[in-house]
């Protein structure tokens, strides 16, 4: 897909691979709708960005109405989306047992029904404009699951799933999806996971016998352009990460628990 005149719609802007995400989508001649909780990033962002071709929209995506008001404020901003990145994301802060369970059900919401709700949204609008690309950021986690982080390998596996399920219905309407499986990347949401002594320890350890390296989020934002381009179903960062991502998953689950004191 040419990514040159298009119109893109990124969540999680504000910050991190989204916001890398939005300027290589820019800076290949893209319009960007940009939606973040964070309303001043944003449009700190959209200056930055070539005028007239980036909006900030403000939003909370655990709320379901502001989901909907985010993408008809691109769509009445710009007349089209033709690519959607599901990049907004929230990671657990320990273990299941020590996590309250409403800050459990915004992980879900976040990470999950948001994707759903704007994916519903856009592949509706991308139909009738005769096709489109979606773009659903998951995570190794979702492969091999990560102690200390459940909530969150749960909901990476269920957006997995969910991509690979609509990559067949939604083909014929021109719906193109990509799942990018992310390994480690340089983001605030890498540092707060790692606050986690269960989950600090195994990248920790997987570091030390270099297993595992940190990835800078303008890597992953040029591989999402990539994929978008070469209309790539699986995009899997960096090598360790798809080392492990292999048809033997149970093989991935071993080498977490090894990785993981007991």
């Amino acid at each position: 897909m040419r990514i040159s005149g298009s119109v893109a719609m990124v969540t999680g802007a504000s910050r991190g691979i989204g916001k890398e995400t939005a300027r290589a989508l820019a800076a290949g001649g893209a319009a960007v709708a940009l939606v973040a909780r964070n309303q001043e990033h944003l449009e700190s962002l959209v200056a930055e960005l070539r005028p007239g071709r980036a909006c900030a929209i403000p939003a909370d995506l655990t709320d379901t109405r502001q989901c909907r008001i985010a993408f008809e404020t691109a769509i009445n901003r710009f007349g089209r989306v033709d690519i959607l990145v599901n990049n907004a994301g929230m990671a657990d802060g320990g273990d299941l047992l020590t996590q309250p369970v409403e800050d459990l059900a915004r992980i879900v919401d976040v990470n999950f029904r948001a994707p759903v709700v704007l994916t519903r949204l856009a592949a509706e609008r991308m139909a009738a404009q005769g096709g489109g690309h979606i773009v659903n950021v998951s995570s190794l986690a979702g492969v091999t699951g990560i102690p200390g982080a459940a909530t969150y390998a749960g909901t990476k596996a269920a957006l997995r799933l969910f991509t690979s399920s609509l990559r067949v219905e939604l083909n014929e309407q021109g719906i193109y999806l990509t799942d990018v499986v992310l390994g480690f990347v340089k983001t605030g949401m890498l540092e707060q996971v790692e606050n986690s002594s269960r989950v600090g320890t195994l990248f920790n350890r997987a570091r030390r016998l270099r297993l595992m390296h940190d990835t800078p989020a303008p890597v992953v934002a040029r591989a999402i352009v990539d994929a978008i381009e070469a209309r790539q179903t699986v995009v899997v960062i960096p090598g360790y990460a798809r080392l492990l991502y292999l048809p033997l998953q149970g093989l991935s689950r071993r080498f977490v628990q090894w990785l993981t004191p007991s």
